[in-house]
């Protein structure tokens, strides 16, 4: 299974992703949810939203609010390692109802920065299993005792 974007707004989730079907061709999927996500979901996403500021220091140096709320991904010559991410989000004052959209180019994922590719990984990794139903109720029946 290859993850090709997630958004998050509003507690709405949306995840593409795509796998080999029983034919032999590629099948591309959207799941989309309201379901609360496992912290762990957030986490990951705030932790590469975090890492993504990185790029838009302006904003932060001036104080300008924004954020992110979507990731896609793009792969690269080997099929499981993402090569690539773009980012989309809103810039919006608290004092008003404007905003402004945005929209990155593909942004090199730099392998020599670790924290920014764990960062990544760990992103798809919490996607893949919301996909496979572990959602809310990720530790439900997890006996801790």
């Amino acid at each position: 299974m290859i993850v090709k974007s997630i958004q998050i707004t509003d507690n709405d989730i949306n995840i593409a992703y795509q796998k080999p079907s029983a034919t032999g061709l590629t099948d591309v999927f959207t799941i989309k949810s309201k379901d609360d996500p496992r912290p762990e979901l957030m986490q990951a996403f705030s932790r590469l939203q975090a890492i993504m500021k990185k790029n838009f220091e302006f904003l932060e140096e001036f104080n300008i609010p924004f954020v992110v709320r979507s990731f896609k991904f793009k792969y690269g010559v080997i099929k499981d390692v993402v090569d690539k991410v773009s980012v989309e989000g809103i810039i919006q004052d608290a004092t008003s109802t404007d905003e402004l959209k945005f929209k990155t180019d593909w942004l090199s994922v730099e392998y020599a920065d670790r924290t920014f590719a764990i960062s990544v990984q760990d992103l798809i990794d919490e996607c893949v299993r919301f996909i496979a139903g572990k959602r809310a109720q990720g530790n439900l029946f997890t006996n801790e005792e």
